[in-house]
Parts: structure tokens; C-alpha cells; sequence
């Protein structure tokens, strides 16, 4: 993470640039996509003002604080980027936890086997020659054919390989 650090009105030592860094290094963990931090101290009168920006792939962190002290303004600027940093964290994490697909236990009976759910798909049957259910199937995005074949009289179901090749599953009497 790149850390620009600017001061208006007042100058910073090396020490506290350093400091700063090191604290605002601690979101990377977690939030990893954070990529620069922008750091504006400012001192007005009896004001003191700190801007910080955490600018990350698709978001951005901004917090700005006034106080009679530096100290206690960075503090308080830093506490709020924390708190928004979690809360992104934690948007991010619910909401892949809300998208992954859900499995709900069928109800166990007491001394029954659980059942698993039984999908039904009901296709037309059409009696053809293989040559034309493989031109069917190759012409279509489905994954398998059910046909009648038209040379031996029996329900067939032709389906695509994983190596892009066909297979073809007859009954045996």
C-alpha cells in the first residue's frame, strides 16, 4: 500500500509519517484489495483537522476528523476508517454467503433412510436412427438425448462426453 502523506500548516517528523503508515498498514489484512492511503493533516487556529482516504479496487474509505489535537483526530479518523473497512468486510462476506446455494436436510424420520429430492423431467419421445439423434443433440446445448431407436426398437439415451466425444446408453434385456 502507497501512503501519501501531506501537511498543511504545520510540518511532521519522519517518526509519526512513519507511525501513521504502519496504522493505516493494519486494514490490509483485512480488506487485501486496499491500494493507497492518502493523509491530509491540517492545522487552522485553535483546530486541528485530519483528512484520511483509503482507496482500494472498488471502494473508498474516507474519514475526516477535527480536534483540539492532532493526536486525538488522527485517533478518531483512524477508529472511523476501521469501523468502515469491517463493515465492507462484512457486506462482502454476507452477501457471498447469501448467493452460495442453500441445502436444506429433508426431515429425518426416526429408523428411515433419508430419501434424497427426486427431480422429474419429463421429455418427448421420438423414434429416429442414432445418426440423426447425434446431428440432434450436437445441433442443441443440451446435455443428453432420450429417443426411440429406430433400428433396434428400444428407448436410448444418447449424451455428451467430457471429452467432447458422444456416448450411448441402450438397455440390455
Amino acid at each position: 500500500m502507497q501512503a501519501i502523506i501531506s501537511a498543511r500548516g504545520l510540518s511532521i517528523s519522519k517518526t509519526y509519517k512513519d507511525t501513521l503508515t504502519r496504522r493505516l498498514a493494519k486494514f490490509e489484512p483485512m480488506f487485501p484489495g486496499i491500494v493507497e492511503a492518502k493523509i491530509v493533516l491540517s492545522k487552522e487556529k485553535h483546530r486541528r483537522t485530519a483528512a484520511l482516504t483509503l482507496v482500494a479496487k472498488h471502494h473508498t474509505f474516507r474519514s475526516e476528523e477535527t480536534a483540539s489535537d492532532l493526536e486525538t483526530a488522527v485517533d478518531v479518523a483512524v477508529d472511523a476508517l476501521g469501523r468502515q473497512v469491517r463493515e465492507m468486510k462484512d457486506r462482502v462476506k454476507n452477501r457471498k454467503a447469501r448467493s452460495a446455494p442453500r441445502r436444506t436436510p429433508a426431515p429425518a424420520r426416526p429408523g428411515a433412510a433419508a430419501t434424497p429430492e427426486v427431480v422429474v423431467s419429463r421429455v418427448p419421445l421420438e423414434q429416429m436412427p442414432l445418426a440423426a439423434a447425434v446431428e440432434q443433440l450436437r445441433a442443441s446445448r443440451d446435455e443428453f438425448l432420450v429417443f426411440a431407436n429406430a433400428t433396434t426398437d428400444v428407448i436410448s439415451v444418447l449424451y455428451r462426453r467430457g471429452d467432447g466425444g458422444f456416448g450411448l446408453i441402450e438397455p440390455v434385456a
